[in-house]
């Protein structure tokens, strides 16, 4: 696992756990504030399992990888689904733009980094 790889999943388990507090420091309506555990509470058990199941050493999954965008842009349309406002919609689309972005950059990477490996020994 490169290092961009690190801080990208390193900073997608820290925006994880400030989905699941963010609700009750806002006093987000309930609709919100499932909607942000359940996806804070997804992207943390994904990317702790990703870097648990690796040991560090290779690329993350890239089906995780993939289900963490997914939550991403969820994120960034949940709060005009969903129907709410305020601190929470702001909070869910800042939060679902770099989830999103660090997913895709990880999906990204495991796709290339598994090619990589396959065709390393192919030769």
């Amino acid at each position: 696992m490169d290092a961009t790889t690190k801080v990208t999943a390193g900073g997608n388990g820290i925006l994880g756990g400030w989905l699941i507090a963010a609700p009750f420091v806002f006093g987000a309506p309930a609709v919100s504030r499932w909607n942000d555990v359940v996806v804070g509470t997804v992207v943390l058990l994904v990317v702790g399992y990703d870097r648990i199941g690796t040991d560090g050493r290779g690329p993350a999954s890239a089906t995780g990888a993939r289900l963490v965008a997914i939550l991403g842009l969820w994120l960034l349309l949940a709060p005009f689904v969903l129907g709410f406002g305020g601190l929470p919609l702001w909070n869910d689309v800042a939060a679902g733009t770099v989830v999103t972005s660090f997913g895709s950059y990880d999906a990204y990477a495991s796709a290339a980094g598994h090619e990589r490996s396959v065709r390393g020994t192919a030769e």
